[in-house]
């Protein structure tokens, strides 16, 4: 019997995951309005610090008891009530441990959303414990130094209300910080949530080498705090104590809590913004409002500097006439602005006055106007106000939101106005639009700007930019400058490149190069070189070692290296690891390992769960062999072609052979082509298998020629199976030898066959005895042929079941034994377990069983 199987992969990006990354830098505060890339302040010489008439009071501020308005510290005020702007405090679950950690020499930092009640929790709690202590607020991260040093008292507290204030120049040093916590001072802090969040390392791949400096220094600072959440939405007890305050102002937000946070409703926000909304009526406020819209709105676009009354009175045209224009009735402008500047109960207003006739939008209304999701795509005419009515300072954060927000022609605008004034930001930006837009001429000239200008990180994409057009050569160069200068992106980019290259003698050098600037990473790189060149033992180790140093990308390429040595358990553990690390690309390779251990229902669930995830390729074919595997043709046709669609190499190919299962030839062979002509070796391969079958032998060998370098000595054996179908032997045998040479066994089986026909049965025998033990299953089938042709039928019976227990199809052989021992019951199991199977050898032994069965019945 002919061994040639039909060639078709399972996909896993093991090797061909997309590593590629693009550096894309982000406003740090960009929605706090601190911009770190540009704020300053200028320095002050020491003998300015020293006279500055504030530090002649440092020693004479008042103590914490001596403050009895908590608005004053940060506190947002609430509707007067018995001559009080501040409700009568409700006690926080996380009272108790605030108290707890808040001792001399600790920093604390609450963080929680806009108006949750940090800075009232806080200040409550500070004063409560350390009511003799003095207090100071400075205003940034020189007076917080000068707190530090000019003042001689051991009891003070330092308040650090919106600590992010304090994270961008004039910054607070870690240095100033260490000092003040030496010297006993309680330093508290209250921050936003988003704005904590904007230090994570998880946000450092967006930013430029410069902004990851000032962030980590960021961080450096929080890393200090016992930082404390506090919910802006209040729990069942708390909600239980402010129902039973006697403050009727608290009493009436508890009955909202279930859609505000009970301090976010004490601050008037809600109040305001349903104001603004209701203003559009006709004979309202409709002018108002419009004027409101056009502040929201950019803020919204990223201006958090304060608004000229001309750009606002320009603005709020285009909302006035979109609602209706005159029909409105709107109000004169002067009256239109009162009404937006009118304080509610005597606290906040739509439109926050600053200076100069210029205002801004209270803060609360951009956000709930995006939680009632009444947000919409702003007008072209507020997106040009904001990349040319203001500071250059704010462009950049302009620039991100009009990327986000798809407004790209708004966008480039803004980075323009930075890559004009030499700012390398600016270039960089306007290489990422280009090359996102497939642009990579432009890409490439904007990247090598932003090179001449200093930046390090459009090294890295101009590498990728490069590579794209396929000058991968020259691309690879730049990754290396990148990566010389410790851009990690650039050193995994520049590995991917080396890794696929054949000579790959320089790689292990460079990858060792690393060590010094991000060992970590360099050790990831070793642990792939390793897998590449299969010593799989020596890329544990150096995968190990950079997961030791808290590196989670390793996760993924240590299971790799298991799978590649068979240990399934383990690296289905390292890509379950994976996943719970972040890495969503680990779940094809999981799901695949589950597939691979038997478990074929939580192999197809986790396939599931990726694409679900993204328009993942390998997810996707991989879940079409499954479902082919097991019978489902109809959605596994609709994932093949799904998979095609996104990219895959070998989906047609293996929709090819589905299809021929199916009896659908015609299409299956219209797919090998188009698979063929794609360079899928596979489908040639399989070309040749079908040409051979249906007795064109000459055409199988021009498609099987074309496998040939590759070197998979499996394209040797179709080789020989041609060339048998050519009638030349001696060919066939040279061919089925060089599979052999190669360590693929079943040239053996298919040699020994060859010999078996030639009559030369000692010679096969041996043959298929060598396979077998090599764990080649089908020469076990041949084998237990030849027993049976010898009558030795025990040998015959042992052969044929180890071939059955590999997978083989041989129950009509083991049929035929149990015909022979009169164990016609046994034989009819097993025909009918292949009842499908219309093999002229299988219908043979049906005949006998037939025979045997009417014999049995004439003798009873």
């Amino acid at each position: 019997m002919e061994s040639g199987p039909e060639w078709e992969d399972s996909e896993s990006p093991a090797a061909t995951q997309n590593t590629d990354v693009h550096d894309h830098g982000t406003a740090f505060q960009q929605n706090h309005g601190i911009q770190i890339y540009y704020a300053s302040r200028g320095a002050r010489s020491p003998e300015e610090l020293a006279n500055a008439a504030h530090l002649l009071a440092l020693d004479r501020t008042l103590s914490l008891k001596d403050h009895e308005d908590p608005v004053s510290f940060g506190v947002h005020p609430a509707a007067t009530w018995s001559g009080s702007q501040c409700p009568e405090y409700v006690r926080r679950d996380i009272d108790e441990d605030l108290y707890a950690v808040l001792k001399p020499g600790t920093f604390v930092l609450l963080v929680g959303d806009p108006t949750s009640g940090k800075s009232r929790t806080a200040f409550e709690s500070a004063r409560s414990k350390f009511p003799d202590y003095l207090v100071f607020r400075p205003e940034d991260g020189l007076e917080f130094a000068e707190c530090v040093a000019f003042s001689r008292s051991s009891k003070k507290v330092i308040w650090l209300d919106e600590l992010d204030r304090f994270l961008s120049p004039p910054f607070i040093s870690t240095g100033s910080l260490d000092e003040a916590l030496r010297s006993g001072a309680i330093l508290i802090g209250t921050m936003r949530a988003d704005q904590l969040d904007l230090l994570s390392p998880r946000h450092e791949r967006g930013h430029s080498h410069e902004t990851k400096i000032l962030v980590r220094a960021a961080r450096a600072v929080t890393a200090r705090a016992h930082i404390l959440y506090i919910d802006r939405q209040w729990s069942p007890d708390e909600v239980t104590r402010a129902e039973r305050s006697k403050d009727p102002r608290v009493q009436d937000a508890s009955r909202y809590a279930s859609e505000y946070g009970i301090a976010e409703y004490l601050a008037a926000g809600p109040q305001l913004y349903l104001e603004w909304q209701n203003a559009w009526s006709p004979g309202l406020h409709p002018r108002g409002a419009a004027l409101v819209s056009a502040a929201v709105d950019l803020r919204r676009a990223g201006i958090n500097e304060p608004v000229a009354s001309e750009i606002l009175e320009r603005l709020h045209v285009i909302y006035l006439d979109e609602r209706g224009g005159t029909r409105l009735r709107p109000e004169p402008l002067l009256d239109a602005m009162y009404w937006a500047l009118e304080p509610l109960h005597a606290t906040s207003s739509l439109l926050v006055p600053v200076q100069d006739d210029t205002y801004r939008a209270y803060e609360y209304l951009a956000g709930a106007l995006a939680r009632d999701k009444k947000s919409r795509d702003l007008p072209d005419q507020v997106w040009a106000s904001a990349v040319n009515d203001f500071s250059l300072e704010i462009a950049h954060t302009v620039g991100h939101r009009a990327e986000k927000a798809t407004k790209f022609d708004f966008a480039s605008q803004a980075y323009e106005r930075l890559a004009a004034a030499g700012i390398h930001d600016g270039s960089f930006h306007l290489g990422y639009i280009a090359s996102e837009r497939d642009d990579l001429e432009e890409a490439e000239f904007w990247y090598r700007k932003a090179i001449s200008q200093g930046s390090t990180v459009a090294k890295n994409n101009l590498g990728l930019v490069l590579a794209r057009s396929g000058r991968e050569d020259e691309g690879s160069y730049w990754f290396l400058e990148a990566a010389q200068q410790g851009n990690k992106n650039a050193m995994r980019n520049l590995g991917k490149y080396l890794l696929k290259r054949a000579d790959r003698s320089e790689a292990r050098d460079i990858f060792l190069s690393f060590m010094d600037k991000a060992p970590s990473v360099a050790k990831i790189l070793m642990g792939r070189l390793s897998i590449v060149q299969a010593e799989y033992r020596e890329a544990e180790e150096w995968l190990q070692q950079a997961l030791s140093e808290g590196d989670d990308d390793a996760l993924f390429f240590l299971g790799v290296a298991q799978e590649e040595q068979g240990d399934l358990e383990s690296a289905s553990s390292s890509y379950r690891r994976a996943i719970a690390a972040g890495n969503e690309e680990a779940t094809n390779n999981f799901a695949s390992t589950l597939e691979r251990l038997g478990m074929l229902q939580e192999a197809e669930s986790h396939y599931r769960v990726r694409l679900n995830q993204a328009d993942d390729k390998y997810a996707a074919f991989n879940l079409a062999n499954l479902l082919a595997k097991t019978d489902r043709f109809d959605e596994a046709e609709e994932l093949y072609h799904r998979s095609i669609d996104m990219g895959s190499e070998y989906a047609k190919n293996n929709l090819a052979l589905m299809l021929r299962k199916l009896g659908r030839d015609e299409e299956s062979d219209k797919l090998l082509r188009e698979a063929a002509a794609d360079g899928d070796i596979r489908a040639m391969a399989n070309l040749s298998t079908r040409c051979r079958k249906i007795g064109k032998p000459r055409e199988a060998l021009s498609w099987i020629n074309k496998t040939l370098a590759s070197g998979k000595p499996g394209y040797y054996v179709e080789m020989g199976l041609v060339q048998e179908a050519l009638k030349e032997p001696n060919k066939a045998m040279l061919w089925y030898r060089r599979a052999m040479d190669a360590g693929y066994h079943r040239g053996g089986v298919n040699l020994g066959f060859l010999y078996e026909k030639q009559g030369k049965i000692k010679a096969a025998r041996k043959l298929y005895v060598e396979a077998a033990e090599s764990g080649e299953s089908h020469a076990l089938y041949h084998l237990g042929q030849l027993y049976i042709h010898d009558r030795d039928y025990d040998k015959a019976r042992r052969h044929l079941v180890e071939a059955s227990k590999a997978g083989e199809s041989v129950s009509h052989m083991l049929a035929y034994l149990a015909i022979r021992e009169g164990n016609l019951d046994e034989a009819r199991d097993l025909l009918n377990s292949v009842s499908q199977d219309q093999r002229p050898e299988v219908a043979t032994v049906r005949d006998i069983l037939k025979s045997a069965e009417e014999s049995a019945r004439r003798h009873a």
